[in-house]
Order: C-alpha cells, then sequence, then structure tokens
C-alpha cells in the first residue's frame, strides 16, 4: 500500500496513506490509549521476549488470516473470538533465528471508567465556535452542531457523518438553542450572530420567515423564554441598552416596555420561581430583576461592578460575581450580599442551585473544596448534571488537556485526555454509556466515549 503521510512521534515514525488515520493515532497517543495500556496485550506480554527482529501482534481476525497462511488451510469455521490478542515473534541470532508466539484466550470482563475515541470529523476550514450537542427529533438521539471560519454551520450525526453545511452571514453568538416552533415535535435551531436572528431546521433549511435582520448590532447570545413551558417562545434580542422581543412568527411582541440607557452587560435569563417570573440581567452597575413586562419586580439598589460572568440562581438567590472577586448575591426579598472568594478579576464561574465552581488561576474549587491545578491556560468551568451526578469539566489549552471532575473535587478516572477547547457532555446514543465532544486539531471535532 503506497503512503504519502508520516508523522514523527517521540521515538517512532509512523507510516499511513490517510491524514486523518494519523491524526486518530496522535490523539490516542496523547490520551495514553495505547496497546501498551491494553489488559490482553499486558497479558502477552509476559510471555514475550525483550527484544526482538520482528514481532507480530493482532486480534482474533488477524489471528486467523495468519494461521490459515502458515498452514495453507481454511479456518474460517474457527472460533477464535476469545483470543483477543496473540503475538509472535523472529529472534534473529547467529545462522539461525529463534521463533515465539503466544495465543491466548483472553477472560471477558466488564470494563469500567474507560474513555475511548469513537470517531474524529474534519471540517473544510479550521473551527470557529466549540461543538456542541443538539437533539435529533426523530431519533431521540444526539447529532453535533459547530461552525467554521469561514461561518458554515455543520450539522454532524453520532456516528460521524456530515449531514449538511450551510453558510450563514457571521458567527454565532453563544450558545445554540432548540425550539419547537410548530408545536409538534419537530426541534429547529435558533441563534443569533450580529445582525441576524436565524432559526433553522433539521434539513440546514432557514424557517421562513426568518432570518430576521438588524441594523444595529446585536450585542448578545440570543435568549428563548418558554414562560409557561407551553412552547410559546419569546425569542430576546439584546442590542446594547435595549431589549427586543420576537415570537414564533418573528412578529415582535408589545407589552414589555424595559428602559434603562445603560448597556446591557450580561445575557439576559429566565427564572421560574414558585409561580413567578423572574428576568435577570446586568445593566451598568445595577442587577436588573425583572417580570415578564419589563418592569422591575425586584429593586436590587446596591451597585456592583459585574465582572462579566453569566447570572445563576444559587441558594436561593441571583448570583454572579464583582471584578473584585466577590460573590454577589440578591434575593427575592431584595436583601443582597457581597462575600469576598479571593479571587482576581480574570475569573471563571458556573453554578446550579446547589453548587458553585470557582476558577482563577490554577486553583479550582467545587463545593468550596480547592484543588491546585497545574499552571495553565484554561477554558471556563462547565457543570454537567447527567444522572444524579454532578461532572466539572474544564480545558488547559496551553496542554492540550481536558480535566474533569465530580462534586467532592476527586478526578474522574482516565482524566485527562486529548482536547482543545471545551466540551459537551451528554448520553448521545441509546447505550447507557456517556459521550462528551471537543475541538481536536485546528479542523476537527473529537466524539469520545466514557464507560
Amino acid at each position: 500500500v503506497p503512503v504519502s503521510y508520516y508523522i514523527h512521534l517521540d521515538d517512532f515514525f509512523v507510516f499511513s496513506n490517510s491524514e486523518g488515520s494519523l491524526e486518530n493515532l496522535i490523539a490516542n497517543y496523547q490520551n495514553g490509549f495505547t496497546m501498551s495500556s491494553d489488559p490482553a496485550f499486558e497479558s502477552c506480554k509476559l510471555d514475550l521476549s525483550d527484544e526482538s527482529s520482528l514481532i507480530i501482534v493482532g486480534n482474533s481476525k488477524r489471528l486467523k488470516s495468519i494461521m490459515a497462511s502458515w498452514f495453507n488451510s481454511d479456518l474460517s469455521n474457527m472460533s477464535l473470538g476469545n483470543y483477543k490478542l496473540s503475538a509472535f515473534q523472529l529472534i534473529q541470532d547467529e545462522g539461525f533465528a529463534h521463533f515465539n508466539g503466544v495465543v491466548k484466550k483472553q477472560k471477558k470482563r466488564a470494563v469500567r471508567n474507560t474513555i475511548a475515541e469513537l470517531f474524529n470529523v474534519e471540517l473544510d476550514a479550521d473551527i470557529l465556535m466549540p461543538p456542541q450537542f443538539v437533539t435529533n427529533h426523530r431519533s431521540r438521539q444526539k447529532d453535533i452542531v459547530v461552525q467554521d471560519i469561514n461561518n458554515s454551520l455543520y450539522l454532524i450525526s453520532n456516528s460521524g457523518k456530515i449531514l449538511w453545511k450551510e453558510k450563514i452571514n457571521g458567527p454565532v453568538l453563544g450558545k445554540i438553542e432548540q425550539i419547537d416552533l410548530y408545536r409538534n415535535g419537530r426541534l429547529q435551531l435558533a441563534f443569533a450572530t450580529e445582525n441576524r436572528v436565524y432559526v433553522i431546521d433539521r434539513n440546514g433549511n432557514n424557517v421562513s420567515p426568518f432570518p430576521i435582520k438588524f441594523n444595529d448590532k446585536i450585542t448578545k447570545p440570543l435568549s428563548v423564554f418558554d414562560y409557561d413551558n407551553n412552547k410559546r417562545y419569546r425569542l430576546v434580542v439584546t442590542q446594547l441598552n435595549k431589549i427586543l422581543l420576537y415570537d414564533s412568527k418573528a412578529q415582535f411582541v408589545r407589552g414589555f416596555n424595559y428602559s434603562n440607557p445603560n448597556e446591557i452587560v450580561t445575557q439576559p435569563k429566565h427564572f421560574r420561581v414558585g409561580s413567578k417570573d423572574y428576568i435577570v440581567f446586568g445593566a451598568g452597575d445595577k442587577m436588573q430583576i425583572l417580570d415578564r413586562r419589563g418592569q422591575l419586580r425586584i429593586n436590587a439598589r446596591n451597585p456592583i461592578e459585574f465582572s462579566g460572568q453569566d447570572i445563576f440562581y444559587y441558594n436561593n438567590a441571583f448570583t454572579t460575581t464583582s471584578t473584585k472577586g466577590e460573590l454577589v448575591q440578591v434575593r427575592l426579598d431584595g436583601s443582597s450580599s457581597k462575600q469576598s472568594l479571593g479571587l482576581g478579576a480574570d475569573h471563571f464561574i458556573d453554578a446550579t442551585s446547589k453548587t458553585l465552581v470557582t476558577l482563577f488561576e490554577n486553583n479550582l474549587s467545587i463545593k468550596k473544596n480547592t484543588i491546585d491545578l497545574d499552571f495553565g491556560n484554561y477554558t471556563s468551568p462547565k457543570i454537567f448534571y447527567i444522572n444524579d451526578k454532578i461532572y466539572v469539566s474544564l480545558t488547559d489549552l496551553q496542554t492540550q488537556k481536558i480535566l474533569m471532575f465530580d462534586s467532592q473535587s476527586k478526578p474522574i478516572p482516565n482524566f485527562p485526555v486529548y482536547g482543545n477547547s471545551t466540551i459537551d457532555f451528554v448520553n448521545m446514543d441509546a447505550d447507557s454509556n456517556l459521550e462528551f465532544v471537543t475541538k481536536g486539531e485546528s479542523n476537527s471535532i473529537i466524539i469520545y466515549k466514557k464507560n
């Protein structure tokens, strides 16, 4: 087979006729997913010589091929399924050669807490936004959406097939949302660029009358409010100090009257607490807490030097941080508090109703348990709540390593693994294992399976 590509990997040269296979090999090598860590090879190695002139290692299919060739017989009916890995050696000596073969049955054992790369998908240009999972309403499983630097948006199946690629007019702001615009179970992608609000269907087509075009710049990601969980959506567009609401027919919604000269500094969010709705965001140096009509529901009087982090509903209060590293909270009765967290200006937070995660320099804190990480260039930590378990993930872009911890700040086994962006983490298919997606090389995404 002619080879067109090669890599120099530590003490090895590896040749291939496929650039993609070498990229896969690099990722597996960086993650430690190599033969030396395979239990079947570890078992074989006990009976192998430390030095050899030639060594052939193969799985059960390769073993059958070798034996059929050597013994000149048809072994198609021979069952070798339990021979997970076998090895053959030739050791050259003066005037003769030793032959050594190891053919062993391997007991099949349940494998837990392992990480395996499922596939690697190469795009036509470098990646612009971290890949994220979206729901496939036909299969109820997950697909992947990602954008490249040419502003092309891709939908990729959970088997690695590019389903479509469509060019849009600019970078996607923030996260892509999903909505059921026609209330019939079919989901669409909803998002904003600087001058458009898009709604795109499963086949990559614009849903009429979208996109909505804007002359003035959209300054925050699109927010989607579903007040009563009845799919009567409000698409929320932020332009400096203005908030505009649109319905599913791209019609401007009247009756929401918010007026404030100060620029909106955090993405508007909707929280339902008890029977009341709260629309919350930062504007200027005040936390705005509004009702459905844009009127003040809670008057948060104390000024806040917003750090730029999102606002969360944590410990029964609307919560964010200041540039001084303070935890700032406004409660439903209007009272507020500030608590020093010992963070500098350049920090990150994420939160659920009961879990707070912070990152400053190399100090990661999960529920007040602090971990000293290696110094690096870290992405914002992300909390995932799956099957009643908390996972916290972040990526060191300097060393290209994805880290993951549990709610007690303990590392998840077999991390770190290779990656170049934040991850999205779900159960993407019909099995019981979890999967996560990340940016690999500059123009590729990697999907991993966690057993």
